[in-house]
Parts: C-alpha cells; sequence; structure tokens
C-alpha cells in the first residue's frame, strides 16, 4: 500500500506536495496501480540511479495522472496526462533521472 511507503514533501510550481516514494522494483512496478483515491496534494515520486529514456504503463491505474519526467539537472522533460486504464504507456524518449505522478486536473 502507498501509505506504507517514505514520504517526501516537494514543491512543484507553486504548490507543495507529498510525495510517496517508489524506491524498490516492486514499487514502482506497482506505482499508483490500484489506488482509487489520491488528496490534490498527493502523489508518487519513482527515483532512479541512472538517466536513461523511461516507459510508464497505467493499464491498471484508476485515476487521471500528470505524469513529470525529469531529467538529473531537476528541469521538466516532458508532462504527460495518463487516463485511467489507458492502454497505451505513455514514454519519453529523453534520459530521466526521476518521474513524478500527481492526480490530473481533468
Amino acid at each position: 500500500m502507498i501509505h506504507d511507503l517514505p514520504v517526501i514533501s516537494l514543491e512543484i510550481g507553486s504548490k507543495k506536495y507529498k510525495l510517496y516514494v517508489a524506491k524498490s522494483y516492486k514499487q514502482k512496478k506497482q506505482g499508483l496501480s490500484g489506488v482509487s483515491h489520491l488528496a490534490h496534494d498527493e502523489g508518487m515520486l519513482f527515483p532512479y540511479d541512472d538517466e536513461k529514456p523511461r516507459t510508464f504503463q497505467f493499464r491498471d491505474t484508476l485515476l487521471p495522472l500528470a505524469v513529470y519526467f525529469i531529467g538529473a539537472n531537476g528541469k521538466v522533460l516532458q508532462k504527460s496526462i495518463s487516463k485511467p486504464r489507458q492502454k497505451s504507456p505513455i514514454h519519453c524518449d529523453k534520459p530521466c533521472k526521476w518521474v513524478i505522478e500527481i492526480l490530473a486536473k481533468v
């Protein structure tokens, strides 16, 4: 469950978010799949040891998410929006160090 994960606070734009940190492979694979509720200021951070293009799946994700792919310099390389139970993956061709998912405004 996501509430068992470590949490960090991060400001995105002018808003402060509580991000659950998915550190292990298993936590990253699970991500926000099956989560039916997120507060407007909650999300998930996926940190990686390396920088490389990333692909994320949303087949079992129940919420619309804003997905930010972030480079080692901390700059957003790509922002995408996923739909609930989206069949097609979202891919970022640029090398990413972190990925953040927060509730999308729809």
